[in-house]
């Protein structure tokens, strides 16, 4: 067989699927994570701004005091003409505060359109998601990968085009490089996210992301502790420097390198997307993760 000839298998099928599934949920942890910001108010400006007023008044009261110390003859007393005194005017009450409308959430099992809605909204590009729960689906996903794990019946966008295959080289199989070049789109998108815009949306939806992680069986945990998780599994994730070797055992494709082959499940998928794509996915959970902390 020469150098380069491509093979398949009866495994990339499943192969693909189950990188998908990673690619998959890498968004939507990216989507989620990214939201996970908010700001919080600081007192510094105005105090410093007060102070600054008091030193600007202490100065004036100096120079005036200067003023009235050079002038060495008195002037003649003159009698002040009366002032005609005005009535002060009526203190007006400070307006009350303006209260925001409490926004009405959906019921979580018909939520998905109006999170597309408003991410739409902010200009997000949700042309990608497909998943009729999308919420739902991310958590479950999310929750998988906390513990290395992938869920093959869960999907959040359309898969890539094209399949998973490999090439052979002096008799020893390799994954071929194009195959990585089929979620270059993908991760384009991914890595484009604007953070501070999905922040808004989840902090809005941030209830019934927490009724969805309840009814995993997490009643009583924080949602925010296991998308961490999820992101250090992910960077944890080593990057290949040369040609990934696998070998065919008729069922799947197996990692012929044991490093690769015993990393946790969501992490040995995630090397099908080749090394380009994986710096540019953990550069960004990179920047996420600086933003949660």
């Amino acid at each position: 067989m020469s150098d380069e000839q491509v093979e398949t298998s009866p495994a990339t099928e499943e192969a693909s699927r189950k990188t998908t599934w990673v690619v998959v949920t890498l968004i939507v942890l990216a989507i989620i994570a990214a939201l996970v910001w908010w700001w919080l108010p600081s007192s510094e400006d105005s105090k410093q701004r007060t102070e600054t007023v008091e030193v600007d008044q202490q100065q004036s009261t100096e120079v005036q005091a200067e003023s009235y110390e050079e002038v060495t003859e008195p002037e003649p007393e003159v009698e002040p003409e009366p002032v005609p005194t005005e009535p002060e005017p009526e203190v007006q009450p400070e307006p009350e505060p303006v209260e925001p409308e409490p926004v009405t959430l959906p019921e979580l099992e018909n939520s998905t359109p109006t999170v597309l809605q408003n991410l739409d909204s902010a200009d997000i590009n949700i042309r990608p998601l497909k998943s009729s729960q999308l919420i739902r689906d991310a958590v479950v996903l999310v929750d998988n990968m906390s513990n290395g794990g992938i869920v093959r019946e869960r999907t959040i966008v359309q898969r890539p085009d094209g399949r998973f295959s490999v090439i052979e080289v002096d008799g020893e199989l390799y994954i071929d490089e194009s195959t990585y070049r089929r979620y270059d789109a993908l991760v384009d998108w991914f890595v484009s996210l604007d953070p501070y815009a999905l922040a808004e949306n989840y902090e809005l939806f941030k209830p019934l992301v927490q009724e969805a992680y309840a009814e995993i069986g997490y009643p009583d945990s924080d949602f925010d502790n296991t998308l961490l998780e999820a992101i250090d599994v992910v960077l944890g994730t080593p990057v290949p420097e040369s040609l990934v070797q696998v070998e065919d055992d008729n069922v799947m494709y197996t990692y012929a390198n044991e490093a690769y082959e015993t990393l946790p499940a969501v992490q040995k998928q995630l090397l099908r997307m080749g090394p380009e794509n994986i710096k540019r996915v953990k550069q960004k959970l990179r920047e996420i993760r600086r933003a949660l902390q």
